[in-house]
């Protein structure tokens, strides 16, 4: 079987990019018997793989999204043989005879559409129709997303199937005072601090996160940390309501996955209150580092935390001072959500996700 894998995604920050390198890692480890192509769109990564026997690599320059799916795609498809199509990210060529599989990561514009402009939800929801009808199988990142793509797009229960995703091997508790030292030394961050991890996006609830921390920062005595490509610009749009708080917020940019461990490590709780999360990589990064964990009701939150976070309304930012109050306060009520988190990050794997893709894959192409 010849499989072309489409990595326009590859070096996306955030949820999407983690997803598409670890399954591509793992897929090729445990299947040495079917033939790849990976293609990129970033010349950087050509080579990555070209120790493996049964790995080509080519690179289609980057342009618009549209054109890379639909013209350029298509061709490598003819050039290659191709017996099956995959996408990490939402899309697949329409026109084409192989089988097309495609990742969905969650129908958020049209579950919360006020959060968005009215141009993407009606973009993706004329697309995401087409996408839906043209790919063999879908797979969903939650049982919430396979249920949401079954209702809003009509796909049938037999066309799509939920593979859970999960934390990196490296995110695990760290014992090592120098290391962590370390890490709080380069990031500059503070003796006491809740984490936040996040991108530039509604979605991410900045406004709660402001009146939670406004809230509870003087009986926590804690700062507040917040990871994520460009999330400072969330400050242009609130700071001059928070300004007396600028000197205990720390915004640390992106940060690479070699760093994030220690931390999540060093925190003392880990807030993520998203308006609709469906999925949550970081809840589970943060629960494998023993990070307590608070976050929204919402969404996919409670199929992935299974009872090991703190939850409460996206909105109800007093709820939410209330138990990372708790959490700073009492040992013991921090000691049991580390405790459950680290049972519950054990029962996700990247391996596990890559058997199951792999199988998808197998089904798809017997079709």
């Amino acid at each position: 079987m010849r499989i072309g894998i489409m990595l326009r995604a590859y070096d996306r920050p955030g949820g999407i990019g983690i997803y598409s390198r670890y399954l591509i890692k793992y897929l090729l480890q445990i299947d040495q018997e079917n033939q790849y192509l990976l293609i990129y769109n970033n010349q950087k990564n050509f080579g990555n793989y070209d120790q493996l026997g049964n790995v080509d690599e080519i690179v289609l320059p980057p342009t618009n999204p549209v054109i890379w799916d639909q013209i350029l795609i298509p061709n490598i498809i003819k050039k290659w043989d191709l017996n099956l199509i995959f996408h990490t990210k939402f899309t697949v060529p329409l026109r084409t005879g192989i089988r097309k599989v495609m990742t969905v990561h969650g129908a958020s514009w049209l579950v919360h559409p006020e959060i968005y402009t009215r141009f993407d939800v009606l973009f993706e929801r004329v697309a995401m129709r087409l996408y839906c009808r043209a790919a063999d199988f879908l797979i969903a990142n939650s049982t919430r997303t396979q249920n949401d793509y079954m209702r809003l797009f009509n796909v049938p229960s037999e066309k799509i199937a939920t593979i859970h995703f999960a934390a990196g091997e490296g995110f695990h508790p760290i014992h090592d005072s120098f290391i962590l030292q370390s890490a709080r030394s380069k990031y500059q961050l503070p003796e006491c601090f809740i984490l936040c991890v996040m991108s530039y996006d509604p979605n991410k609830n900045f406004s709660t996160i402001m009146k939670t921390f406004d809230l509870c920062r003087r009986e926590t005595k804690a700062d507040l940390v917040i990871v994520g490509k460009d999330c400072r610009k969330f400050w242009n749009e609130y700071g001059e309501k928070y300004k007396e708080l600028e000197d205990t917020i720390h915004f640390l940019g992106w940060v690479d996955q070699e760093d994030l461990p220690m931390i999540y490590n060093l925190a003392m709780v880990f807030f993520y209150p998203s308006i609709f999360e469906t999925f949550g990589i970081p809840i589970l990064e943060a629960m494998a580092c023993g990070c307590p964990v608070i976050a929204s009701n919402t969404g996919a939150i409670p199929e992935i935390s299974k009872g090991a976070a703190l939850m409460a309304d996206p909105f109800d930012h007093w709820a939410f001072a209330e138990y990372i109050k708790t959490v700073t306060h009492s040992d013991s009520v921090s000691k049991n959500l580390e405790e459950r988190g680290l049972e519950v990050s054990k029962t996700y794997s990247w391996l596990k996700t890559a058997k199951q893709t792999l199988k998808i894959f197998s089904n798809v192409c017997r079709q």
